[in-house]
């Protein structure tokens, strides 16, 4: 509530007080009280909570020695009594007390226990006010963080969808780049080899310059498949940016040991990433793993990875799962070795891939 309500509904009850004072006929010592009873509003106002009760006890002294001030309890007991107090009831009684002790007459105590009870209505009018007033703001923080959060999650679903177009888009070049130098590229080859037989046994000199212009084409086709197969990996994504496409979507934290790896071939690091997509898979789905820590390890003669994760131990024989036989049968591809250990909460997975010299 404001203040200046405050002090306005004080300053009404205050004047009805007043009403009732003069009502009995003006002498001079009211307006000592008067000024008794305003100094008491505006201190009381001013001052922190803990001074209301030594007010209290202040005000039942007074009203001892001078019963006309009593009239004023409603105005003191609208400001005297603190904000969101739960001890407003104890304020209540102990100035009807001081009231009925003071006041002789029956219709003065009448009044001014109306007045109090007015009083007293008004302070838990405003109290339920604060506290639908600290309610909404405490619902639109409630509101606003929500939003923020089902932003950040909106951000989250979109930059999820880009790695995953990403790392996709990635594959399917590194795939298409594979094929082109796989059949396209040996066709050439084999095509290279043909031409320079005929140009070897060729009798003719008439297909001569034909001869040498076939395979001037083929020679700068085969330099242009090349080239294409060079810019198709030069734009696929890094080792490092695929492992990173692979981890955001992870909902549980992933810790990254050791160094990541260098001078990987593109068989070798597609049979890795494949391998860390598959056990983050197995982690969630059949581990119910909440953390999971990628070791990397360069050795002078091979890569080791190794995956460990604190999931539950599963009853059946992992090597018997379909995920980790496509493992394996990935890693041997590459001459590579798949150590499986598996504990009560620990779940390890070592991969070792020798180096492309030691093949």
């Amino acid at each position: 509530m404001s203040k200046s309500r405050l002090l306005s509904e004080a300053g009404f009850l205050l004047a009805v007080s007043l009403l009732l004072l003069v009502n009995q006929g003006f002498v001079a010592v009211q307006v000592i009280y008067l000024l008794i009873a305003v100094i008491f509003t505006g201190v009381s106002y001013l001052l922190p909570r803990i001074a209301n009760w030594f007010f209290q006890v202040i005000l039942l002294l007074l009203c001892t020695f001078w019963p006309e001030l009593a009239l004023f309890l409603p105005a003191l007991m609208r400001v005297i009594a603190p904000e969101d107090s739960k001890d407003d009831v104890l304020f209540l009684l102990g100035f009807l007390l001081i009231a009925t002790v003071v006041h002789h007459s029956l219709t003065e105590l009448a009044f001014v226990i109306l007045l109090l009870l007015f009083a007293f209505y008004l302070r838990k009018k405003d109290q339920r006010m604060s506290d639908l007033e600290k309610k909404y703001i405490a619902s639109k923080d409630t509101h606003w963080e929500k939003q923020q959060q089902l932003s950040q999650q909106n951000k989250a679903l979109a930059l999820s969808q880009e790695t995953k177009l990403a790392l996709q888009i990635a594959e399917e070049r590194n795939r298409i780049a594979r094929d082109i130098h796989d059949n396209v590229g040996h066709l050439l080859s084999s095509a290279i080899l043909q031409i320079g037989a005929l140009e070897m046994i060729n009798q003719e000199p008439k297909l001569n310059d034909p001869l040498a212009n076939l395979s001037a084409t083929v020679h700068t086709g085969m330099d242009r498949i090349r080239q294409s197969v060079h810019d198709l990996h030069e734009t696929s994504i890094s080792f490092q940016q695929s492992l990173e496409f692979l981890i955001a979507d992870f909902p549980s934290p992933v810790t990254i040991e050791g160094n990541l790896f260098e001078g990987l071939n593109e068989a070798q690091q597609n049979c890795f990433l494949m391998v860390i997509k598959e056990a983050l898979t197995n982690s969630i789905k059949h581990s119910h793993a909440k953390t999971l820590v990628l070791h990397f390890r360069t050795l002078p003669a091979f890569f080791r990875l190794q995956i460990t994760n604190d999931g539950v131990r599963t009853p059946q024989n992992p090597d018997t799962g379909i995920g980790l036989k496509t493992m394996r049968q990935r890693v041997q591809e590459q001459q590579g070795q798949v150590h499986i250990l598996q504990e009560n909460q620990r779940f390890q997975l070592t991969i070792i891939l020798p180096k492309e010299e030691h093949q």
